[in-house]
């Protein structure tokens, strides 16, 4: 009775491990799918959180009726740009945006934007860390653009992409421009 004992123990062990063994894979599934949904549920997440952070989704916004359209800017232009423009004629005013006397050139400008007999003006800002190529000290007018140096605030005349005239003090640059205006 030994054998058969010893065979039947044999035996629940080995129904015993297959039930385990089938505990364990039915476990591995249930985490790999618990995984794969957590995985799954984050990628939603975070798509919407891009999707609402960048406005396609509105569910916490009022909708707006302004809408907002794109301008060309065709007025400034940089250091580089000064003698090549399509024009023949035109004048390039250099002066500091971010100065406190844009004011007063914006100002002046207006006036001279309402005129109808005028020459086409460029601005090149020299507040700008790229126009400081040209930006001196002391005004050095040549039809090189390499060395072409100008002072804040300086109007320049130009025909046929050589410098004709230039202005470098506030009432000379608006006697010049108010002449075309009147």
């Amino acid at each position: 009775m030994k054998k058969k004992d010893y065979k039947k123990r044999l035996e629940k062990e080995k129904r015993e491990m297959r039930v385990l063994e089938m505990n364990d894979s039915n476990k591995n599934i249930k985490n790999g799918i618990i995984i794969s949904v957590c995985v799954i549920l984050f990628i939603f997440l975070m798509f919407a959180f891009t999707k609402i952070k960048t406005g396609e989704w509105d569910f916490f916004t009022r909708k707006n009726a302004v809408k907002y359209s794109a301008e060309v800017q065709q007025t400034k232009i940089l250091c580089g740009q000064v003698l090549n423009r399509d024009n023949d004629e035109y004048f390039v005013l250099a002066y500091p945006l971010s100065d406190d006397t844009v004011s007063l050139y914006d100002s002046l400008l207006e006036r001279y934007n309402g005129g109808e007999n005028k020459l086409v003006l460029y601005k090149l800002d020299l507040s700008n860390s790229r126009n400081n190529i040209c930006k001196a000290d002391s005004l050095n007018l040549t039809n090189d653009v390499k060395t072409l140096k100008v002072v804040s605030p300086t109007l320049l005349r130009i025909k046929d992409s050589k410098i004709i005239n230039s202005y470098t003090n506030y009432e000379d640059i608006k006697n010049t421009l108010l002449s075309f205006v009147d």
